[in-house]
This record gives C-alpha cells, structure tokens and sequence, in this order.
C-alpha cells in the first residue's frame, strides 16, 4: 500500500545533540568541524574527532545526509524535529504554518484509529498497556481491524481491572508490547492517526514504541474530542459515549480498546462528513479548524485536595 504522505512512521529517537544538529542546519550545510563547534561546544575540534563524532551522532538518521564536499545537511525528508501541534512547541510555527496550508483531501487520506487500555494514567511513572486496538478507515469505511491483549509486565490495580474487566490471568500468557509491536507498526504505519483524547494514545503507545524498540512515532494526528467541540458545540460533554450517541453509535464492549476503537472509527467518520458540510475538505482546513476557530476554553481550577482514579479519564 502506497503510504499517505505525513502518516505514521517511526524514526529514531530525537536526541538533545540531533535536535540542536537539525536546528544548526536549518540554515544551510555546514562542515563538520564547525557542526561539532556548535552542537557539542566544542570550537575548533580536529576534523577527524568531528568526523567521527557527527559520525555517530547521525547513526540511523536518513533525515541527516553529506554533499560532494562533505558537508552535512537536513535532507528533503526531514521529520518533525519542529512539532506538529503548536501546544507542543508554541515556540517554533514553521511545521505548524505549512499544516495551514496542507492541500490533502480529507477524503483522499486514510486514518487509523487506536484506543488503549493500560494500568493507568502515567506512562512516564511506569504504567503499561494491558490491550490495544487499531481500526483502519479508508474511504469513509473500516477496512482493517487489529486487536490484541497486551502482557504489561507489572500488576494491574483492581480499580482498572473493575473498569476494563481485563484481570492479570487474563495477560499474564499474552504477548508482551514488544513482540506485538512489529505488527501493530505494519497496521498503523502510513495512515493518520486518530484517537478520543489522542494526546493519551498518541504518548502512552510512543513511550511503549520507545521502549520497545528505541524509536519514535511521527506523523500527523486527529483528536476526536478537540474536534466534537468545534463541530458539536450543543453536546454538554465530549466523552466518547456522548459523541456516540448523538451520532447513534451503538459502542459493544465499552472500555475495552476494540470496542471503544470502532466507535470512535465511525464517530470519527461522522465528524469527518460534518466537516466536510462545513466547508472543510482539506488537511489544511481541518487544522484551521480545530487550532485557530473559536476562543480557547479556560481551564478550570482542579482542587488540591487528593482524588481517586475510579473512572475511565482518558474516553
């Protein structure tokens, strides 16, 4: 299959020196003495150490290349060392201007629709996934469907197996996230990524992908949620069941990942034709959408007294 251009794909994993090399070279080809000067702070380093070191520095990374005379440069596949998502990187607009005017037809793209289930909020204080779907649509319609438990390697809290109904016997015999993770990559590689709530997805399953293999995910995303609220302002809420049942999607098997995975897939397929009725047929339009339209929501002060997680916070 033919991948959709800003789909999902991996790279290896942004270092602090790639990012200053990549952010050194913006401005043009450099030598390596001078690259090295810079990115390690090292001024007037011996050519051969400079050698070596960009050397490795660049190991693995298509996206760094030479010229005829040596000189290191970005090259014409550059990934995003710029984030996509102004929230992410309010600083730096270049990726997120050329977003603005992205000419991809809507309906031209595919999309690949993930949920997870995990032992709980924190993927950065060790939390793993326990089950993850992913739903392929193309054309307006599901096409692929991968589903699989996950052994998460650590004790799931009763609270979550009592949501998920997923247990520790249920895993404990299933494969773990790295021996699915090839698999999981051959499905979700090319497409657009989409998820409710897809900042959760998208950091939980990049720190599994990281951990797993020393990559990276990259590609362009779309949240369910952020979208209902430009498209479905009269919904009192934005979870998963309200969008669902305004478009009369029935969920099976809600809070597990292929249940909750296939209904945001047509719920996303809905928001999607609304768009469209509202004049938004390209990626360009559709970031205009859901970044640039509409005030911004205050946020509202969370009391500082502790909570229990007793709820699904993610859908």
């Amino acid at each position: 299959m033919e991948l959709t251009r800003g789909g999902i794909d991996t790279r290896a994993e942004a270092t602090y020196l790639a990012t200053r090399a990549a952010q050194f070279l913006e401005r043009g080809p450099a030598d390596p003495v001078s690259l090295i000067g810079h990115v390690c702070n090292l001024p007037g380093a011996p050519r051969i150490v400079a050698e070596h070191m960009a050397e490795a520095i660049f190991a693995g990374r298509p996206e760094f290349s030479r010229d005829d005379s040596g000189r290191w440069l970005l090259s014409t596949a550059l990934p995003q060392y710029i984030a996509q998502s102004p929230l992410e990187n309010a600083g730096r607009d270049l990726r997120f201007s050329d977003a603005l005017v992205d000419p991809d037809v809507l309906t031209s793209l595919s999309y690949v629709v993930v949920d997870l289930e995990t032992t709980g909020n924190q993927h950065y204080a060790g939390d793993r996934i326990t089950e993850v779907a992913a739903v392929v649509v193309r054309g307006g319609k599901i096409v692929e469907v991968f589903e699989t438990l996950v052994n998460p390697e650590r004790p799931i809290p009763s609270f979550v197996s009592k949501l998920t109904r997923i247990t520790w016997s249920m895993v404990k015999n299933k494969p773990r996230f790295a021996e699915i993770e090839p698999k999981l990559l051959d499905v979700i590689s090319g497409h657009v990524f989409a998820a409710h709530n897809a900042n959760f997805d998208w950091r939980f399953l990049s720190a599994e992908v990281r951990r797993a293999s020393g990559r990276e995910l990259v590609g362009r995303r779309v949240c369910t949620v952020r979208l209902a609220r430009r498209l479905l302002p009269g919904l009192p809420r934005r979870t998963l069941d309200y969008v669902a049942a305004h478009y009369g999607v029935e969920i099976h098997n809600r809070h597990r990942a292929g249940g909750d995975a296939v209904a945001t897939a047509h719920c996303l397929i809905h928001l999607l034709s609304d768009a469209a009725d509202r004049g938004c047929l390209t990626w360009g339009d559709l970031h205009q959408l859901i970044w640039l339209r509409g005030p911004r929501r205050k946020k509202r002060r969370r009391s500082a007294l502790p909570r229990p997680v007793d709820k699904d916070t993610t859908a």
